[in-house]
């Protein structure tokens, strides 16, 4: 496993397709499922550019609170981070 780079971005965001055609009919009609392999399979190439999603959260002002694990459909388990940050209201 490693960090992805921007050259990964085009299989990136085909995997995401891919996905979401495949996933989302079994919970979204046919227009929501063409419409989010549209519109929220899109790359965003600033968490390439700014790497793991730790770093990139505490530097939006999150903090790590416990460590956490992640299981997914195939009995593979991701370590992850919970995090918190607090919500500023305005007047």
């Amino acid at each position: 496993m490693r960090l992805a780079v921007r050259a990964d971005g085009p299989a990136v965001a085909e995997l995401a397709r891919a996905s979401v055609l495949e996933v989302f009919p079994a919970y979204r009609d046919a227009v929501q499922t063409v419409s989010a392999a549209e519109h929220i399979t899109t790359l965003d190439t600033a968490l390439i550019d700014d790497g793991p999603g730790v770093p990139l959260s505490k530097a939006s002002g999150f903090t790590e609170v416990e460590a956490a694990q992640l299981p997914m459909p195939d009995s593979t388990v991701l370590a992850g981070v919970a995090m918190e940050r607090p919500i500023e209201e305005t007047a």
